[in-house]
């Protein structure tokens, strides 16, 4: 049985202003920095605080202190956004699929969890919560729901230690082979799993050229 347990909630926000972080403050020129165009992760100075904010979503709470990926496209992009504005994806963790007595997320719940993100950018980044112009905060269920992950799972089924090397998906398929002639497992539910690299691609490819080198 394959775990599609998520615990990731994504945030879409649409501000305008460059954030400053209090790290690595803006320029005079307001002119992005080389840390704008790269991953900025927030909230996971120690094992300690992502332990905590894990075992808060394990009891059905949204981590009260979330770990928080932020990239900002529009840097990269500037069509993303009017001049002077910005994109910013917020990849969160940890938050349940069901919250605590099996409940639905509801509207004030999406609402009360991103203000607590943005709380959090905040402190890193003063001035944030003032130049957030727009929102989509996105669930496990509506990340489910909208893109047809299952669990809300992006990298299409949980990345622990049971289900990496052989055996991601399965043991049983874990050569890129599925039970049907023809048909190959290339996507993040086979070996090496998630993320924007083209890995499991490139070794299914690799099974269809030998196949076809056998006949």
């Amino acid at each position: 049985q394959i775990d599609y347990a998520s615990p990731v909630t994504k945030i879409n926000v649409a501000v305008n202003r460059l954030p400053s972080f209090l790290a690595a403050p803006n320029s005079p020129d307001g002119r992005p920095g080389p840390h704008h165009q790269c991953s900025i992760h927030l909230n996971c100075e120690s094992t300690e605080v992502l332990e905590q904010a894990y075992q808060q979503a394990t009891q059905g709470h949204p981590s009260t202190r979330p770990m928080l990926e932020v990239c900002i496209p529009s840097v990269l992009d500037p069509t993303l956004a009017p001049p002077g504005c910005h994109v910013v994806s917020i990849f969160s963790q940890f938050t349940p699929y069901w919250l605590e007595g099996g409940r639905a997320w509801g509207e004030e719940d999406r609402e009360r969890y991103a203000d607590s993100v943005f709380g959090w950018i905040e402190r890193y980044a003063p001035g944030f919560k003032s130049s957030v112009v727009g929102k989509e905060v996105l669930t496990p269920p509506d990340l489910e729901r909208i893109f047809g992950l299952t669990g809300g799972n992006i990298f299409h089924g949980a990345m622990s230690l049971d289900q990496l090397y052989l055996a991601r998906p399965l043991p049983a398929f874990s050569n890129y082979r599925s039970p049907i002639k023809g048909l190959y497992l290339c996507g993040s539910g086979a070996h090496p799993g998630g993320g924007v690299m083209g890995s499991a691609g490139w070794n299914a490819a690799l099974a269809v050229l030998d196949d076809l080198q056998r006949g």
